[in-house]
């Protein structure tokens, strides 16, 4: 099973920008959704190669009925050098229709995100992933 997403465009600051021509940045983030006690909830992840795990919002977590803090804890440090707390909840969504199981960290330090991380464990295990820039394309192939 091969799948492509587009990769997404996000304004850029242009205030608090190096190079004073770029209007956007291009990011490989996709939508996956979930099936929770109260109906479909779609969520916004970064295809991450430089994440070890995958983590998501807490807040997503407890969307899903999760006790996020009854899960397997994890100290982890992002790129702010801080250490950050995640629980980990074996889960299942759906990434372009398809079910995906994996082990993910929920963290209520990472609200001011914008969106989730697919990382090594628990994405690239199991996804052969194609980054195509300038095609603004992320090609997925399930191991």
């Amino acid at each position: 099973m091969t799948m492509n997403f587009r990769y997404r465009k996000f304004p850029v600051d242009q205030n608090n920008c190096p190079f004073p021509d770029k209007k956007s940045s291009l990011r490989p983030v996709i939508q996956i959704d979930f099936d929770s006690p109260n109906g479909g909830l779609s969520y916004l992840v970064l295809i991450d190669s430089g994440a070890d795990y995958c983590l998501f919002h807490a807040t997503i977590g407890e969307q899903l009925g999760l006790e996020i803090k009854k899960g397997t804890p994890l100290t982890f440090y992002g790129t702010s050098g801080e250490p950050q707390k995640a629980y980990f909840h074996n889960i299942t969504f759906k990434i372009g229709g398809h079910e995906h199981v994996a082990n993910v960290g929920f963290s209520y330090e990472m609200e001011k995100l914008a969106y989730g991380i697919l990382g090594q464990d628990g994405f690239f295990d199991q996804w052969v992933v194609k980054f195509e820039y300038h095609k603004e394309n992320v090609e997925l192939k399930k191991i």
